[in-house]
């Protein structure tokens, strides 16, 4: 255990030195780690789908909100079973493990994905830039990130395919 806690910590350094803190950086990624801030980041791509395409329904949207519902309690579950201490003090009061914003970032990027695969890569650089802003401003460990990731992914997958739940228009 000693030895996957040292990767962690190691891996953790190593990706909050990879870019720079600079105030630029900082207000980048305090963007996309603002506390709600990644809920409102997929609501506006949610509403700009209901705008520009034609298939999304109700069945979808209260699916998506479902899911993400489902994923916050499961992680918020887990942060009060593991009760890891965060990095640093400056983040949120609550435990680390896992990263509930990198749990709900997968969850939704997996989920929109499923609907509109031709913006894939739109949906997990954003799930990638929410789940890496919780590591670069020190409120997270990788292990935190990566298993809230993990999680947020399996959730997803699980709920698809649960019969009789999932939207039923599918768009490639």
């Amino acid at each position: 255990m000693s030895f996957l806690l040292s990767l962690d910590y190691f891996l953790t350094n190593f990706l909050n030195r990879l870019i720079p803190h600079n105030t630029l950086f900082d207000y980048f990624f305090s963007f996309f780690s603002m506390k709600g801030g990644s809920i409102l980041i997929w609501m506006a791509i949610i509403v700009l789908l209901i705008i520009f395409e034609e298939k999304i329904n109700k069945k979808f949207i209260l699916y998506f909100l479902v899911a993400l519902g489902i994923t916050s309690i499961i992680a918020f579950g887990l942060k009060n079973t593991a009760r890891r201490a965060r990095p640093t003090t400056v983040c949120e009061k609550d435990f680390s493990f896992p990263s509930a914003h990198a749990a709900t970032a997968f969850t939704a990027a997996a989920i929109l994905t499923y609907f509109d695969k031709k913006r894939k890569w739109l949906y997990y650089t954003v799930a990638v830039l929410i789940s890496y802003s919780r590591i670069y401003l020190g409120c997270h460990y990788f292990l935190d990130v990566i298993s809230g990731a993990i999680i947020g992914y399996i959730i997803s997958q699980l709920l698809l395919f649960v019969p009789d739940t999932y939207p039923s228009h599918r768009k490639s």
